[in-house]
């Protein structure tokens, strides 16, 4: 079985009720006899359940860069043309007048990744044909026969496209009589131990590489950094996590030992906050200068409260852009102005209602800020929250 946690902490971008509802659906419900619950469909099932159809996203709105920063470059959905996601690990257009390194440092990611994809499809760890679900499936259930072999047979959930709370509800109950069959297929042992294998392989990783990466061979891992030399890029490696409140119940440190941790990682010892959060979610930092700071300016330390998201992401990073994404309903109604903090740093805020957002290049990194508060926010109060911060001390 796949491990919860670690797939979790994989998944630290998105929010938290989700994080716990993806938890729950590896692990924390009973299974059905001879309802294994397949390694490969789970992976699919967190990506399925919680942001599917992440790589659907829409035209730029005319005359409006603020949102082009974020919204990523695919062609609209038929179902939302007027939405799209938004990526907040790599910048997606840069203004006229930035420093030319900058453009190339991110093509260089971007270019990087394309190869690291290329390959990966190529030479990347394969489960067996007959173990490659049929579009649209929900669950795996798996049947040994008396010759040895295994039949397959692949579900889906009527009510479509997938809902992750469904979804629950359907595990949590024990209750399938409502699947669809898709399809029925053989398995030989050695597909079976096959398909195990490279599985328990990507669920484990290899090496201290981010999850992102895909590495599971030493192959894999050589292939990577190759790419990352040749390009001039850093890799993120396993992040280093600490959480005060989950959900409100549970502290593992105090909010003083996390606001000292982000002084020292972040700003080499200054004040990140010029008035601290009243709590966090969690604050996680890799190695090549990678953070997020997930904290709380309200008393609810819930997502009733307001609660914001703040990602920092160096340039001359590989990365896939697409680590920490975004849905919004409507593009074209974002407004978009500027706000200069307290210590000079100039940002950009969008706002479409309860959507709003802030980002920021800085001569190393780009920032991003999602501010979440179901009621929304006046632009005073969202300035307010951008005024907490100093942003010029980063890096």
């Amino acid at each position: 079985m796949v491990d919860s946690y670690f797939l979790i902490e994989a998944m630290n971008g998105v929010h938290d009720e989700q994080v716990v509802l993806a938890g729950q659906m590896l692990g924390y419900f009973e299974e059905k006899e001879g309802m294994r619950p397949h390694r490969r469909l789970w992976s699919t099932l967190l990506v399925a359940a919680i942001i599917i159809s992440l790589f659907t996203g829409v035209a730029y709105a005319a005359n409006l860069f603020g949102i082009q920063a974020l919204l990523t470059k695919k062609e609209p959905s038929s179902e939302n043309p007027n939405g799209g996601y938004l990526s907040f690990s790599q910048p997606q257009e840069l203004p006229e007048g930035m420093d030319s390194t900058i453009q190339e440092k991110i093509d260089n990611s971007t270019n990087a990744w394309a190869e690291w994809m290329e390959w990966i499809s190529e030479n990347g760890l394969s489960i067996p044909d007959v173990y490659d679900p049929p579009e649209g499936t929900s669950f795996l259930e798996e049947t040994e026969n008396e010759d040895g072999t295994y039949t397959l047979r692949f579900y889906s959930y009527p009510d479509k496209p997938l809902d992750a709370s469904v979804l629950l509800e359907h595990m949590q109950r024990g209750d399938y009589s409502d699947l669809i069959l898709l399809d029925e297929r053989i398995a030989t042992k050695e597909e079976r131990d096959r398909d195990i294998e490279v599985e328990d392989a990507r669920a484990i990783g290899f090496g201290d590489y981010d999850y992102p990466y895909y590495v599971y061979t030493q192959e894999m891992a050589d292939q990577l950094e190759g790419i990352a030399l040749r390009y001039g890029l850093r890799l993120r490696h396993k992040k280093t996590s600490m959480f005060q409140n989950y959900n409100g119940q549970t502290e593992y440190f105090t909010r003083e030992e996390i606001t000292t941790k982000i002084n020292e990682i972040c700003c080499g010892g200054k004040p990140f906050f010029r008035s601290e959060p009243t709590g966090y979610d969690k604050f996680y930092y890799f190695d090549e200068g990678t953070f997020a700071i997930s904290f709380y300016i309200s008393n609810d330390l819930t997502n009733a409260g307001t609660r914001c998201y703040l990602y920092n992401s160096p340039y001359g990073t590989l990365s896939s852009g697409f680590e920490i994404f975004e849905e919004v309903k409507d593009i074209s109604g974002f407004s978009v102005r500027s706000h200069t903090t307290p210590d000079g740093t100039e940002l950009t805020v969008l706002q479409n209602g309860s959507d709003m957002y802030a980002y920021v290049y800085l001569d190393s990194s780009f920032v991003t800020l999602h501010i979440m508060q179901l009621n929304g926010l006046s632009e005073a109060e969202i300035d307010a929250i951008l005024d907490m911060m100093n942003f010029s001390y980063i890096g």
